[in-house]
């Protein structure tokens, strides 16, 4: 049997041998190492933009906080400019003199009824504590 098969592989005929290829895992493997490294870029740039983003947020966010803060300080100072008015108004000489001889009715005393008392200086020191 042996003999059948070696006159059988000898009547065959001869194809010249192609040159033996190394295995495709090298370039296969370099491809998948550039796919690796343009994934890894990529996700970089994703990322950072990102960070970017937020970063842009934050501003226009702390911008938005800033614009309310002086608008509410604006309106503040304006408050107090209505209120430091509104206190001179109602503490001025000539208004309480008008509101006491009007609504409550005073007069101004004549000079017999005015009395001038004068203190010793022991009297003036217990005052003054």
């Amino acid at each position: 049997m042996q003999q059948v098969r070696q006159v059988a592989t000898a009547e065959r005929i001869a194809l010249p041998k192609q040159p033996a290829r190394e295995p495709f895992s090298k370039p296969v493997q370099g491809k998948r190492l550039k796919k690796v490294k343009l994934l890894f870029v990529v996700m970089t740039c994703f990322l950072l933009s990102l960070v970017v983003v937020a970063q842009y947020s934050s501003v226009v966010i702390m911008n938005y906080r800033l614009s309310g803060a002086r608008n509410e300080l604006e309106s503040i100072n304006e408050n107090i400019r209505e209120l430091e008015l509104e206190a001179a108004q109602l503490g001025s000489i000539g208004r309480i003199e008008a509101i006491a001889r009007e609504e409550l009715g005073m007069i101004e005393p004549s000079v017999d009824q005015i009395n001038i008392i004068a203190a010793s200086s022991g009297e003036l020191a217990r005052m003054g504590e």
